[in-house]
């Protein structure tokens, strides 16, 4: 087989594929590098309907070959090989000049480590796949490089034309003969004097800038660079004209019809006399909108399966994680009947749920996009902690966690997707079993709050770092990390539980006192009332709870849409409304308004929430410095709460917050509440 392959390198397609007739070649050269031949052939079959030439190595020594052969529009390289691997075949084919800039995509049969994936990228890898693979995912990634390869050949072409024609053009006084080409061109053309400024545009240049074709007045020729892109093309183009090098670039063009930005590849060369001077430059762009956008497009199609594989695997666990544990129970022969009836119980009602997550399939993909629309009704959330805790049982009794709970059934009832909010309770309960060891302490509290309903996980496990805690709750992010980490998993059950509880208009937050301290997770839903025709929450009207009349509130927020927000809540609350955009304006406010309430922005430009508290402190009382203050900002740490009210504040509150509970705390403010009365510093 392999005596056949060195007799037949090269392979042609017969797709209709292919540039144009005008352009300098017809077809490409791919190079396909395995040391299988099977493999070999099963490329042939995938790439032969692009119509380009397909030249075969079966090693990195006869792939170094190949290339001092042809120039080649995109290298398919296996990555390992006896000899000369993948990876040092690559190194040697970027060491040659002609050849440094040929695009490499890597195929490996077997997940790699990310500093081989970065060393790859250094070596001029430009994708990985993963065997085995989607052939129309191949072609198609394969096919984009050979269009910028047939591209950046017609640029060439058209480049030598213009040189020729220019030559000719000079000489027999033919200029209207060329610019009449030019202007026929699908590509951006700008003839350049050896300066570096713009003499002539042809047509397709004159419709972009909106202006007549032909001769142009002298200019910089970065008019036709978009804004974005001037500075670091400027930079490249200064430098060409000292060096008096080619350049080849990419930028945006604004289109002056409709204002679209779109993606060029430039080809700046010199014209040079036959005893070596620049006599003239020439632009020649063409324009790679499409394809970018189809490259793009791909990765993000490629991300997306990945992250929506990614959560169905975890939706499927939690569910299984119960059916196995009360399967091995029950072999065990150990339950009495009553036990019995319970593990059958439990695993009926987790086959049913996996059914539903199967069909549910599309609203997953919807909730990665932010589309998941749940179904409401009324919900008894003691029921629901209770079936997520009976679902988690046999993962706490196979590590010897003592798993207790503290449900209150005092007005419990909320309205909320019952599937979705015991997904939540499971999601919290199976990070906190996972993380915590042998022997350890799982706790579950669900108690009737100020607004609404508050359920609150802690454990006595390995907590969590400072670093990670802010980041707790983002999609694929875990403390341990890499093929050596201890604990497995995806990374999504916080993420989801998360999005689900906002959908449900509560929030969610967590705290640790660090690594071996355990960690707490708060979750509060708050009493919605539902329109049963159309499922559409609200939130209660001003004045229902608490009365704002009388209480002047001074609202300091650099972003004049919170400002705005706030001033209108509290005003429907009855409140008189003061507004400032910045610590400055508030301390002047403070001093000539003499507010009943003060709430700011911690976060803010030049001075933020601190600076102005103690500022504000600072005042005597007739200009307003005991006036009671509320910070309220999006950072809900214990740490940030702890400075808050060392700084000055009275309390805490952390967005978003409801507008009953703002009102109520600033109600409280106002009859002179301290922080431990108005509630959790970390609202």
């Amino acid at each position: 087989m392999q005596d056949m392959m060195r007799r037949v390198p090269e392979t042609r397609g017969s797709s209709d594929l292919g540039p144009s007739k005008i352009g300098p070649r017809a077809t490409a050269h791919i190079l396909m590098v395995d040391d299988r031949p099977a493999n070999l052939l099963s490329l042939v079959g995938i790439l032969e309907p692009l119509g380009q030439i397909l030249v075969q190595a079966s090693s990195g020594e006869e792939a170094l070959r190949r290339v001092l052969d042809h120039d080649f529009a995109v290298i398919l390289m296996d990555l390992r090989m006896p000899g000369l691997d993948g990876m040092k075949t690559a190194q040697l084919i970027r060491q040659r000049e002609r050849s440094a800039q040929v695009p490499i995509i890597f195929l490996t049969a077997v997940a790699i480590e990310t500093a081989d994936i970065m060393r790859a990228y250094q070596e001029g890898a430009v994708d990985f796949l993963l065997k085995p693979f989607e052939p129309e995912i191949l072609r198609s990634k394969v096919k984009v490089f050979v269009d910028l390869y047939h591209k950046e050949e017609m640029i060439k072409f058209q480049a030598a034309l213009l040189r020729q024609r220019d030559r000719l053009e000079f000489q027999r006084r033919g200029e209207i003969r060329f610019r009449n080409l030019l202007d026929a061109m699908p590509l951006c053309v700008l003839g350049l004097r050896p300066n570096g400024m713009v003499y002539y545009w042809n047509r397709m240049v004159a419709e972009y800038l909106g202006k007549p074709a032909g001769d142009a007045p002298d200019s910089s020729p970065l008019e036709i660079v978009c804004f974005e892109d001037r500075d670091r093309i400027g930079g490249l183009w200064q430098a060409a004209l000292i060096t008096g090098e080619p350049l080849e670039t990419q930028f945006r063009m604004r289109r002056e019809i409709d204002g679209a930005n779109r993606w060029h590849l430039c080809r700046i060369v010199p014209q040079r006399a036959e005893e070596g001077g620049i006599v003239s430059w020439i632009w020649a762009a063409t324009d790679i909108d499409v394809e970018r956008e189809a490259r793009s497009s791909a990765e993000t199609a490629n991300r997306m399966k990945d992250e929506f594989l990614a959560t169905v695997s975890h939706e499927l666990r939690n569910p299984l994680n119960a059916i196995l544990g009360w399967t091995k129970v029950l072999r065990s022969g150990k339950l009495d009947e009553e036990k019995t009836a319970q593990a059958l119980s439990t695993i009926e009602r987790n086959a049913q749920s996996q059914t539903a997550l199967i069909e549910d399939l599309l609203d997953v993909s919807r909730a990665i996009q932010g589309k998941l629309h749940l179904k409401f009704t009324t919900v008894d959330m003691v029921q629901v902690v209770e079936s997520a805790i009976a679902t988690s049982r046999p993962s706490a009794d196979a590590k010897e966690l003592a798993l207790e709970s503290t449900l209150s059934g005092d007005a419990c009832q909320i309205n909320g997707d019952p599937d979705r909010l015991q997904q939540v309770v499971g999601n919290l309960l199976s990070n906190a079993i996972k993380f915590t060891p042998s022997g350890g302490n799982v706790s579950i509290s669900l108690r009737r709050a100020e607004a609404g309903i508050e359920l609150i996980i802690s454990d006595t496990g390995q907590g969590i770092s400072p670093e990670l805690l802010p980041h707790v709750f983002d999609r694929f992010r875990q403390g341990d990390s890499g093929p050596t980490r201890f604990h497995q998993g995806l990374g999504l059950g916080l993420a989801i539980s998360r999005q689900l509880v906002e959908l449900h208009e509560g929030t969610i937050h967590a705290e640790s006192g660090g690594p071996g301290k355990g960690a707490t997770f708060t979750v509060q839903l708050p009493l919605q009332r539902i329109d049963t025709d159309s499922g559409e929450i609200f939130a209660p009207k001003s004045g229902d709870e608490v009365s704002l009349q009388g209480i002047k509130v001074l609202v300091i927020d650099d972003e004049a849409d919170t400002r705005e927000v706030m001033v209108e809540i509290l005003t429907g609350y009855g409140a008189q409304v003061i507004a400032a955009s910045s610590a400055q304006e508030g301390i002047t406010a403070v001093r000539t308004c003499k507010p009943d309430v003060l709430i700011s922005d911690i976060g803010m430009p030049f001075e933020d929430g601190y600076s102005l508290i103690r500022k504000m402190r600072e005042l005597s009382h007739e200009e307003g410095g005991l006036t009671p203050a509320c910070a309220l900002t999006g950072w809900g740490t214990a740490q940030e709460s702890e400075r808050a009210l060392a700084a000055g504040f009275q309390a805490h509150l952390k967005k978003p917050i409801t507008p009953e509970r703002l009102a109520t705390a600033i109600y409280q403010l106002s009859k002179g509440a301290h922080a431990d009365q108005i509630g959790d510093r970390t609202v």
